[in-house]
């Protein structure tokens, strides 16, 4: 089984822009737990990006907040509220 992280956006263009990230195999049950808690508490999952030089670590100035959802239990919702 593979993991694989992708990230997806649109330009000013409205052109789709990807970016896959692997995920190694030693990782995967941490991302499965990660991923679960994320969904199941509903909370708020925090982004930044970390550069690191010559034994030297600093987060940049990118930073960002996102949720994460459920497709399944979500389309299950929507057709309750249809009903």
């Amino acid at each position: 089984m593979k993991f694989r992280l992708v990230f997806e956006t649109t330009t000013k263009k409205g052109k789709k822009v990807l970016l896959k990230f692997k995920v190694p195999p030693s990782k995967h049950l941490g991302l499965i737990n990660f991923l679960k808690i994320a969904v199941d508490h509903g909370n708020e999952v925090n982004f930044a990006v970390e550069k690191i030089s010559e034994d030297k670590k600093e987060f940049s100035k990118i930073k960002g907040k996102f949720s994460l959802t459920d497709e399944e239990e979500k389309s299950e919702t929507e057709e309750i509220k249809k009903k």
